[in-house]
């Protein structure tokens, strides 16, 4: 949640909350313009979304939840953004939304009225159960300002879960320490073999990729987040990589095998898109049987070298950590991630009935 903490005054002034379509290019159009204004304050060092991008985004959705984008118009001029996102599958009473104002619009009322839709779509759709997230100040590492935390707080929410950022500048990867790293790992990791691919996975992968995949939320630190466990699914890991190769990302890969069973017991990912300088360290999970033999630093070590082969024009990685994941974060630093910005996951519950906040 990205408003102002002041309930601010729409008097005189004409708000209109309307649906982002991609069949309507000036919507899309001013969707972005709100999100890079809203970058440009709270994260200048993201690459910004393109309209041929957000075109992407819209046209193409992952599988087994529902996605509604709004843009918030004042007197004519689009000054914040909602996405509305509920599940089909699990979590079906949760609705996790993202709410922000541009700026130079916050203290006015806007934040408040947005919200006032937000519990109004929950209603309509009988979801319990709200989850958003803002940015959020640390020793060391200070938010841009703390709106966000005092317009959660104000509105009655939770913090659940801080997660900090990490980036790698490539130009500063030591290759000793990543061959340092991969001794360490090998010499644990005796009965496992590495595999890579980019984009979609073989065939004799993909069962254990959807297992891996639905762990993900059973196995990161989550916090007080209130969140179910996924059932694997083959059908919708493969809707997922589609609508990643639709939106124009590539994916690079790296797994750990063990040998006895045949089993795909590790695996991460990097993915990159349209602005050539930037990638995202994604996934990195290991089966809770196979712990204890460095899967994770190993497949994370030969991945990285795998995905700058491919990309070697890529100067910034970034990845996201619960902060309590020591043991990941104790990976990624040794690598040669450091800290950028941290981010805080809010919840409220609502009852059935909640009418909106005054």
């Amino acid at each position: 949640m990205r408003g102002g903490m002041g309930r601010g005054t729409l008097a005189g002034m004409s708000l209109h909350i309307a649906p982002v379509d991609a069949d309507d290019p000036a919507s899309v159009a001013a969707w972005v313009q709100v999100m890079s204004q809203v970058c440009d304050h709270e994260t200048p060092h993201f690459p910004r979304v393109s309209e041929r991008a957000g075109q992407l985004m819209q046209r193409h959705r992952f599988p087994a939840r529902v996605v509604r984008d709004r843009v918030a118009w004042l007197d004519g001029v689009p000054v914040g953004r909602l996405e509305l996102v509920y599940m089909t599958e699990q979590n079906l009473k949760h609705l996790v939304f993202t709410l922000e104002v541009v700026p130079a619009y916050r203290r006015r009322g806007v934040g408040r009225a947005m919200f006032e839709h937000v519990l109004a779509y929950a209603r309509e759709h009988g979801l319990t159960e709200l989850v958003s997230s803002s940015s959020l100040s640390l020793p060391g590492l200070p938010a841009p300002d703390e709106a966000g935390p005092a317009f959660a707080t104000a509105l009655g929410f939770t913090n659940t879960l801080p997660e900090v950022q990490r980036r790698l500048s490539t130009a500063d990867v030591d290759e000793n320490v990543l061959a340092g790293m991969e001794a360490a790992a090998r010499a644990k990791a005796t009965g496992y073999r590495l595999v890579q691919w980019r984009g979609a996975a073989p065939v004799e992968l993909v069962e254990r990729l959807a297992y891996l995949d639905s762990r993900l939320m059973t196995d990161a630190p989550m916090g007080d987040l209130k969140v179910e466990p996924e059932k694997p699914d083959v059908t919708r890991f493969r809707r997922i990589e589609e609508v990643v190769a639709a939106r124009q990302r590539r994916t690079y890969h790296t797994g750990a095998v063990h040998e006895d069973s045949g089993d795909l017991v590790a695996w991460t990912f990097i993915s990159i898109g349209e602005a050539p300088w930037h990638a995202f360290q994604q996934i990195t999970i290991v089966d809770p049987k196979h712990r204890g033999h460095r899967l994770g630093a190993l497949v994370k070590v030969a991945n990285l070298r795998y995905f700058r082969e491919g990309e070697p024009q890529t100067e910034h990685i970034d990845t996201f950590n619960a902060a309590e994941n020591s043991y990941m974060v104790s990976i990624n630093e040794q690598m040669g991630f450091r800290r950028m910005a941290a981010f805080q996951s809010w919840q409220r519950d609502l009852e059935p009935a909640a009418e909106p906040a005054a």
